[in-house]
């Protein structure tokens, strides 16, 4: 018996224990003549297959995965054992050390310190430190994967004392790295810190070491959770003052950190230690810019606190204090600059020509109260700092009865205007150099661009240029295969796909200058192949963007432009131009230029594709009428003429039968008008059903919902949450499945066999992994995106505490997508502006309130309308009204007089929306209403809004600003 039957044999017939002698018996040459045979038996048993009716899994049983992976240990190189093996057993390394180590194992090792998993299966302090000890390894692992392993430990006193070097060196690792020691530290049942404690108190550990590293690490880049833990390490020892003076540098350092937590700690010991005669007082007062500079109002107060106990106990530094606790007035919270209006009142001098230069900086952020409060030390900087807001004010700014009508708006810019033109594909190099950027995402026009120009230019393509796709496949296969980027989509996999049927065709067309294409098929194929049976397979040999599944298609538009590319590619006759092919930036299309396309159609008496002409009509940008149009339209006869006449026609234009393609009318009828119901349309399919899901106008509310799981004593747990939800209609062509629950889902379809674009949004079951291919998608309809945002939103922002990778993806490429969009506002479009002032994702907020700056300035939105939805949301407590206080102090107060104006609005709609019982953080809002009504010179005017604050009057903590807003 050969030992190739023999290791077949010992492995067919799972003899474990006979493995480890066979391996000791062969010599060197054996085991590299094994090689080939292992590569055979690893490929047959790590092959995942079907083990029973619904199990799934490799052929190998553990026994013979044990018998392999010893086997691999011993037989193969480095790069072999990286090609076959995921990583090391410890286990069963274990087993092979007393006679052998693999000579590669220190380069394994080192590989794998730089990666998320290092490559070694069950390791741990106790078994690195072995192999250390016994020789097994003989380099010296990093301090973070010492630390990393240690961490595990770490409330273990007796073994942390084993060996001395732990102690010594490895302990102070954890003070460098993230090793989530916070969470190892969470098991010690109510006694944090304990071993740390422990061993400074038996001397084990030098205390101030401890002390200063606590406060070194606050500033190490670790997350914001471990940051506090440090800190709170720290304050557990309980510094002596004395401890706390020898500390000072490390301790001030910490007053920098980018977390508040550490510093509202470090502020805290402050408030104590600052009333030393050795307290560094000119360091703390010179790192005052960075503490006022944070955006949480605990470091303002903190910091306003020690300030105060300074001012109290060191007159000579009383002007230095007052100017500095003026930095303060940059936050436009109340009770923060009240504070710092009663230190100032009560330590500065009215005469100080520093504190006078020093305010007078901040009277733009200064709330109307504080202007007063502050009058004596600013009435002389009047007439020389008149600020930059004042200088903005119109002239008719004071007078209360003018609306916001009389501002000067700015001008909203054309879409169609040369500047905004997408740079025309004039040449086959040009197509090429396109579509080698197409798999990138830089651009939203490129997967359209280039259809639009391989239709134009692929037969002009020269024999000697076929080669330059070479590099263009490399990448579609390895997209394929690999996934892409980060910034890859599932789009990006269908152009792949496409990409590799236009090789094909590119093949047939030029077999000899193609072959490098062909070959590089085959090559990928092969490689394909062995994936087969594994999650990666692709299935290279049969796929193509025509291949039909059982599956729902995710991007049935998409895939319909492809084929319908394809087609045009493949037919020998000269191909027309694709209609929906962009021609302004982001994804418009002149009006001018689908007249043009659409005579060629006409002229060669030839159909449009159905997908192809919807799309074209949802993106042809609305705004570009002309005095030409009319005479261009002449070019168009029959249907074209009139349905282009309806869509770009005055806006009381009706259509004109006979309505030969309804689909192509009625797109253009919810184009134009999503909220009109045209009676020529009445005998159309599309009117059959539900209009909500052609025009996204779903009836929507938010409610209460209480849910609840058993937890492990057996006892019902229930908590109750605001939910955002659009009542979806049932009928007989839209069902709801799996109601109410977690995994709910529509079945939609149309009546028609022709759909609509927009009756493709609800067939995407799925919007989990398509954050980056929704603003494509929401490129497809423009004009009338709300069927989209409605899915959008039941997808990722029905629940505003919803803060996952998933849901903050998906809601900022939402709200980023409404940001360019240029359509007429409809009811979901608000309900999307609203709720992302409220949601998780301070980057979703910030969009929202960018929105809101951008078409207040340009007149084109409706801030009651937003302030009426914000109203219901806190009705039931959808979404933290914090989250909006901060956001309307941060950005969207005193942008401008007019944006004021509007904000007063959207504030007054909310409050007159609210309930009688105040909700939580009412204050906040009250006081920026009363702050807005002084700037605005306005009174509180709506009758629902006067009847609240006489109820809110009555309570003890809104007294004070009810009766500063009805004064």
């Amino acid at each position: 018996m050969t030992i190739e039957e023999r290791l077949n044999e010992i492995v067919e017939k799972q003899q474990g224990d006979d493995i480890i002698p066979f391996l000791q018996g062969l010599t060197q040459e054996e085991r590299k003549g094994l090689v080939p045979c292992l590569n055979k038996l690893e490929e047959y048993y790590s092959k995942f297959v079907q083990l029973n009716e619904n199990t799934y899994g490799t052929r190998a049983t553990s026994v013979q995965h044990r018998i392999i992976n010893l086997t691999a240990l011993v037989v193969y190189s480095l790069k072999e054992f990286r090609k076959y093996e995921w990583g090391i057993n410890t286990e069963e390394l274990n087993e092979l050390i007393p006679w052998y180590i693999p000579s590669w194992l220190d380069s394994f090792f080192k590989e794998g310190e730089s990666k998320e998993f290092d490559g070694f299966y069950g390791m741990n302090y106790e078994i690195l430190m072995d192999w250390i000890e016994q020789g097994v390894l003989t380099i010296t692992p990093s301090p973070q994967t010492i630390a990393k392993y240690l961490v595990n430990y770490l409330n273990n006193t007796d073994f942390l004392q084993k060996r001395v070097i732990t102690l010594k060196e490895h302990i102070w690792y954890l003070f460098q790295h993230d090793c989530r020691q916070n969470w190892a530290d969470s098991r010690t049942s109510g006694q944090p810190y304990f071993s740390f404690r422990y061993f400074v108190e038996h001397g084990q550990l030098d205390r101030m070491r401890v002390l200063r590293e606590s406060l070194l690490a606050v500033n190490r880049k670790m997350n914001k959770n471990l940051c506090g833990w440090f800190a709170g390490m720290f304050t557990a020892l309980n510094p002596s003052i004395e401890e706390q003076l020898a500390l000072q540098p490390e301790i001030l350092a910490v007053l920098s950190a980018p977390h508040s937590r550490p510093v509202n700690t470090i502020l805290g010991l402050l408030k104590g230690l600052c009333v030393h005669p050795q307290f560094r007082i000119e360091e703390f007062l010179n790192q005052t810019s960075v503490l006022f500079a944070s955006d949480v109002k605990a470091v303002h107060q903190n910091t306003l606190a020690v300030l105060n106990k300074l001012a109290k106990e060191r007159k000579e530094f009383r002007d230095t204090i007052c100017c500095v606790a003026a930095q303060g007035l940059m936050s436009r919270e109340e009770s923060t600059q009240s504070k710092i209006v009663k230190l100032i009142l009560t330590y500065g001098e009215t005469e100080s020509a520093t504190l006078r230069e020093t305010l007078s900086v901040y009277t733009e952020t200064m709330l109307t109260n504080t202007k007063k409060e502050l009058k004596a030390y600013l009435e002389n900087n009047e007439s020389g700092h008149t600020s930059a807001y004042n200088e903005a004010t119109p002239a008719h700014f004071g007078q209360p009865d003018n609306d916001s009508a009389s501002f000067v708006y700015e001008p909203i810019l054309p879409i169609i205007r040369e500047d905004n033109r997408i740079q025309e594909i004039a040449s086959p190099e040009d197509l090429i150099f396109l579509a080698s950027q197409v798999l990138d995402v830089n651009e939203i026009y490129h997967f359209d661009l280039l259809l639009g120009a391989l239709v134009q230019w692929d037969r002009q393509q020269e024999a000697k240029q076929i080669s330059q796709w070479t590099p263009i496949l490399q990448r579609a296969y390895k997209l394929l295969i690999n996934g892409g980027s980060s910034r890859n989509g599932l789009l990006d996999q269908l152009m792949a796909t496409f990409l590799l049927d236009y090789a094909k065709l590119l093949v047939k067309r030029f077999p000899k200058e193609a072959k490098e294409l062909s070959d590089l098929h085959q090559k990928m194929v092969q490689k394909d192949e062995l994936q087969k049976g594994k999650w990666g397979y692709r299935n290279l040999q049969k796929l193509t963007i025509r291949q039909k599944t059982n599956q729902k298609e995710k991007f049935p538009v998409h895939k319909q432009l492809l084929c319908r590319t394809l087609d045009l590619l493949e037919s020998k006759e000269k191909p027309l131009p694709l209609l929906s092919t962009p021609t302004h930036i982001p994804m418009f299309i002149a009006p001018a230029t689908l007249i043009k396309r659409l005579k060629q159609y006409q002229l060669a008496n030839a159909e449009p594709d159905d997908m192809d002409m919807q799309t074209a009509l949802s993106r042809v940008a609305l705004d570009a009428s002309s005095q030409e149009l009319p005479i261009i339209l002449q070019d168009l006869k029959g249907e074209y003429q009139r349905l282009l006449s309806f869509l770009l026609g005055a806006e009381d234009a009706l259509p004109q039968a006979p309505f030969t393609h309804p689909s192509w009318w009625m797109t253009a009828g919810l184009v134009k008008s999503p909220e009109t119901i045209y009676s020529e349309f009445k005998d159309f399919s599309y009117s059959k059903g539900p209009r909500e899901f052609l025009t996204g106008n779903f009836v929507w509310r938010t409610y209460l919902h209480t849910d609840s799981y058993i937890d492990y004593n057996k006892k019902k747990v229930e908590w109750t949450s605001a939910i955002l939800n659009f009542d979806i209609p049932e009928s007989k062509n839209s069902h709801i499945v799996n109601k109410d629950e977690y995994n709910e889902r529509i079945n939609y379809h149309s009546y028609d066999p022709h759909p609509l674009v927009v009756e493709m949004y609800p067939l995407i079951e799925r919007y989990d992994d398509i954050q980056n291919d929704l603003p494509r998608l929401a490129w497809l309809t423009p004009n009338m995106p709300e069927p989209l945002l409605v899915w959008c939103i039941r997808s990722a922002i029905y629940y505003p505490m919803l803060n996952e990778v998933r849901e903050i993806g998906i809601t900022q490429a939402t709200i980023e997508a409404l940001h360019q969009l240029r359509h007429t506002w409809h009811e979901t479009s608000y309900i999307l502006e609203a709720s992302c002032m409220l949601v998780a994702d301070k980057t979703s907020r910030s969009y929202a309130a960018e929105i809101w700056i951008d078409r207040v300035g340009k007149g084109c939105i409706d801030s009651e309308h937003i302030g009426k939805i914000l109203g219901s949301h806190q009705h039931t407590g959808w979404g933290p009204l914090k989250r909006l206080t901060d956001l309307i102090q941060q950005q969207m107060m005193n942008v401008s007089p007019l944006h004021n104006r509007e904000l007063e609005k959207l504030i007054v709609a909310m409050l007159a929306e609210l309930p009688e019982k105040p909700i939580k953080d009412l204050k906040k809002l009250l006081e920026i209403y009363a702050e807005l009504l002084s700037i605005n010179n306005s009174k509180a005017k709506d009758e629902q809004v006067l009847h609240l604050l006489d109820v809110w009057k009555g309570v003890a903590n809104l007294k004070k600003t009810v009766a500063n807003i009805q004064h």
